[in-house]
């Protein structure tokens, strides 16, 4: 999927309700490897996941009210999460995930550079909260974000056109 044209095949749509499963599916995929690391069963992984995405759910609902929240398709299939809160001084990346198979393929790149264009013409930074191990965090810095601060568990980035 590395295709110079991968944009064209790239779109995205606002959530619906028919998304829960699937919205669950994506955050699923992202998360849970260091809760198997611990011998838990998988059922128990499933559960503690819907719980924490539940939690995070009402969390976003809540404290990101003006955000976008959007299915990312790639030809047409169903591929992740797009959130972007765009607020008067800044654009406020909420989250962003992709399904396995689509990681490493350029959607992530292609979503990342079209944030950013938006963020240029507005003349708005760029901002960010990302989990320090989260692979991502790579992409991100190599796309121009910088590390403003950080926490033991969290780095904050930022991009300025």
């Amino acid at each position: 999927m590395n295709d110079p044209k991968i944009g064209t095949s790239i779109s995205t749509r606002p959530v619906t309700s028919d998304d829960h499963e699937f919205l669950f599916e994506v955050y699923q995929s992202s998360r849970g490897d260091d809760l198997r690391g611990l011998g838990w069963e998988q059922a128990r992984v499933i559960e503690f996941l819907r719980m924490q995405y539940e939690a995070h759910q009402q969390f976003h609902d809540r404290e990101f009210k003006n955000a976008t929240d959007e299915i990312i398709l790639v030809g047409g299939e169903r591929a992740g999460r797009l959130v972007i809160d765009r607020r008067e001084h800044e654009i406020r990346w909420i989250d962003l995930s992709l399904l396995p198979q689509f990681q490493n393929s350029g959607v992530g790149s292609f979503l990342i550079r079209k944030i950013q264009d938006d963020a240029r013409r507005t003349r708005k930074p760029l901002r960010l909260q990302i989990i320090r191990f989260n692979r991502a965090v790579n992409l991100f810095e190599r796309l121009g974000f910088v590390r403003t601060s950080e926490t033991g568990t969290h780095f904050q980035l930022e991009w300025t056109p």
